[in-house]
């Protein structure tokens, strides 16, 4: 599939004018509209390869691993958190929010180390739990204290768990949608709203208080992130 180019992402970095049509993000674990095919990001952002045809040489090649994994669709869709490497030259590079929208940050350490949101949890058979993600990968789990918006650090390719950060008020938070997204943030509370609507939440950042839901944060430790998000 297809996108035309002027109804792209910003963040995307492409050309609109030159050619009317460009990549579609294949069907995976990130949102369209929330993600950016390989293709992009080999050919118009890292400028590796100078057109279409050299980025699928690229891939084809196997020079292009996402959370350790060698990927070779030119539409794969890679997002928040992932970690793209290039095995040719060493480089690691993190997907962040920035105000402009996804950006890449190479990263010098903790790549092979990623945050995973819980979006929802589901009990099985043998006290097991199912911890789904905002990537849409899973992991079983025998321990029952993880919650929705909670967020656990794994290692990769593995994805076996090594942190766990609860959210709640005290806790950093990078922000992830809204016009604060990019900024890093304090959770100060949680209030309990009634009915169907979504809790709002008051998150503290350099310019002040500010009101947000929690899909729009993502909490990375007490202190400071427990892993290196770059700077």
């Amino acid at each position: 599939m297809r996108t035309k180019r002027e109804m792209a992402p910003k963040f995307w970095g492409i050309e609109t004018k030159t050619r009317a049509f460009t990549t579609s993000p294949s069907p995976g674990p990130h949102p369209a509209l929330l993600s950016i095919p390989l293709r992009i990001i080999v050919r118009d952002i890292l400028g590796i390869a100078e057109n279409a045809s050299e980025a699928r040489t690229v891939l084809n090649s196997g020079k292009v691993q996402v959370d350790g994994v060698v990927r070779k669709d030119p539409g794969f869709p890679v997002g928040l958190m992932d970690v793209v490497h290039m095995p040719d030259t060493q480089k690691y590079y993190r997907i962040m929010p920035s105000q402009k929208g996804l950006v890449l940050k190479e990263m010098m350490k903790d790549y092979d180390k990623k945050m995973l949101k819980i979006k929802n949890k589901r009990t099985l058979r043998g006290n097991k739990i199912q911890l789904n993600f905002h990537d849409g990968t899973n992991v079983i789990s025998t321990k029952s204290d993880y919650k929705p918006n909670d967020v656990v650090v794994v290692k990769l390719p593995s994805r076996e768990i090594v942190s766990h950060v609860q959210m709640g008020t005290g806790v950093s938070v990078l922000i992830t949608g809204g016009k604060n997204m990019g900024k890093m943030a304090k959770l100060k509370k949680i209030e309990k709203i009634s009915g169907s609507r979504a809790d709002e939440l008051i998150i503290e950042t350099n310019d002040g208080d500010h009101k947000t839901q929690a899909k729009f944060i993502f909490a990375v430790g007490k202190d400071k992130p427990l892993i290196d998000l770059g700077e």
